[in-house]
């Protein structure tokens, strides 16, 4: 008697024997096909599946379960096995090999190399991009190796311990599934392809990073209020890694240099890093960053990520005006060559980064010159917006040193011009407002700023040299009088 009848048992219901869990073509030859099933066997056909060989490595013996077989993407004949038979109260670790279609096979986990005795191989995959990468699976985790299953370490990083069902590498990432604990994705796995043994006992190692797509999202690193159910996503940029063997005693930098070797962007690690404050905007409250993010320093490997972004202008938050504080965010790099370069302790190693624009921009229309036309004007208002914030930080100097003066009044005048108030339904949005407001609408897409834009700046710069002028004036006035 079967729970639920024949019905609903033949709707919901598994073949307990002799089932296919498993079938794989060959990437490399047509017609080269792999199956295992649930009750032990592996079988290949090399004709297309008109005629089956049964292949079961010996070592496996007659039952157990073949969850996954992976035809290698580098050799022709050769395949990877996994299996296991925990039901029946065998909890090895069981990876196979083969080079000839079967007819030999090599186990590549005793129990003593690097996978523990008692830890069941769910799934075993070879990485495609680099011969000899393999990914296992287990009931309690991931393990990697990077001698083809000679020798296995674990590869667990921030994954619950649980039992990995699959994996797939996409793209240089290697995508997870596990029983009961969600999708898991590792973004760029570039590094684990250059890491070799002049690699493995290096002082101090800087990876080359892969391509980066210039694209326009924030990514869920730092936005507020996610739910914790929500997927994250990873922070639009650059992937930077590097490696230290142990902690260096000074700075670390790492600085982003253009084609013309000028540094365009540098950080550190004597950084604060970002903070966060809850702020609102319209009626929902966010998390407004912050700071710069601090280069990490520990023994260890690191991943530092370049925001495909020039330095940000200098704000201020208690020069809130009615858009808040201009963007802390700098105008984005334009596509093309860049180089990474990583110093510490007098040691310093340089590599190659290519930006690349978003297909999706390319496909409606939008040019390589259109982006430099665009950063220009962007750096142009970001260097405004922040002569503009240093002068309102100087004439507030001058209003808190000089009470009831003349000098104050003229402050005051100047610090009308430069500050929105924040008070009355309409406030009138003055010099640094109109600046950033300005800003904030040239960065928001990747476009070629129409000619108003380019006409409005040229306004604002003149407004803003005019003011510029009166307050070094009476900045200088103020020094010569002695601050009254």
């Amino acid at each position: 008697m079967y729970s639920g009848g024949p019905i609903t048992r033949d709707i919901t219901g598994e073949e307990h024997f002799s089932v296919i869990y498993v079938i794989e073509e060959s990437p490399l030859e047509k017609g080269v096909i792999w199956a295992g099933a649930n009750d032990g066997p592996v079988h290949v056909s090399r004709d297309n599946g008109r005629s089956w060989t049964d292949v079961t490595p010996e070592a496996w013996g007659t039952e157990g379960r073949i969850n996954s077989i992976d035809p290698s993407v580098h050799a022709p004949g050769t395949a990877y096995v996994a299996g296991y038979r925990f039901q029946l109260n065998d909890f090895e670790p069981y990876v196979f090999k083969t080079t000839d279609y079967g007819n030999t096979w090599t186990r590549l986990t005793d129990g003593t190399n690097g996978i523990p005795a008692d830890y069941p191989v769910r799934v075993v995959r070879e990485d495609p991009d680099r011969q000899g990468l393999l990914y296992a699976g287990t009931e309690f985790g991931m393990f990697v190796s990077f001698d083809d299953g000679a020798h296995w370490q674990p590869f667990q990083l921030d994954l619950p311990r649980t039992p990995i069902t699959d994996i797939e590498v996409v793209n240089e990432d290697l995508a997870l599934s596990t029983m009961g604990r969600g999708f898991w994705i590792l973004d760029n796995v570039t590094p684990l392809h250059q890491i070799d043994e002049r690699v493995a006992s290096a002082r101090r190692h800087l990876f080359e990073p892969r391509d980066a797509y210039r694209h326009r999202y924030s990514g869920s690193s730092w936005r507020g209020g996610r739910a914790p159910a929500d997927p994250e996503f990873p922070p639009p940029g650059a992937a930077i890694d590097y490696y230290f063997a142990s902690e260096p005693s000074g700075e670390v930098t790492l600085e982003i240099l253009n084609a013309q070797d000028e540094v365009i962007r540098g950080f550190s690690s004597s950084s604060e890093g970002y903070r966060y404050e809850e702020t609102q905007a319209m009626r929902a409250p966010f998390m407004e960053r912050e700071g710069e993010p601090r280069v990490a320093k520990s023994a260890g490997m690191h991943r530092f990520t370049w925001d495909l972004r020039h330095p940000g202008p200098l704000v201020s938050g208690d020069l809130r005006g009615l858009y808040g504080v201009p963007d802390e965010d700098g105008p984005m790099a334009v596509p093309g060559l860049y180089r990474v370069r990583l110093s510490a302790d007098g040691w310093s190693d340089t590599k190659p980064l290519e930006v690349l624009v978003d297909p999706r921009v390319s496909e409606d229309g939008i040019t390589a010159y259109d982006l430099h036309a665009q950063e220009g004007l962007n750096l142009q208002i970001r260097d405004a917006i922040s002569e503009a914030t240093g002068a309102a930080l100087r004439v507030r100097t001058i209003l808190d040193g000089n009470n009831g003066s003349q000098a104050q009044r003229q402050a005051e005048a100047l610090w009308e011009e430069l500050v929105t108030k924040s008070t009355g339904s309409y406030p009138v949005p003055k010099l640094i407002d109109q600046i950033g407001y300005l800003y904030d609408m040239t960065t928001r897409a990747d476009q070629r700023p129409n000619r108003d834009a380019f006409e409005r700046y040229d306004e604002l710069r003149a407004q803003l040299d005019d003011v510029l002028q009166r307050v070094n004036r009476l900045d200088r006035a103020v020094s010569e009088s002695g601050g009254s």
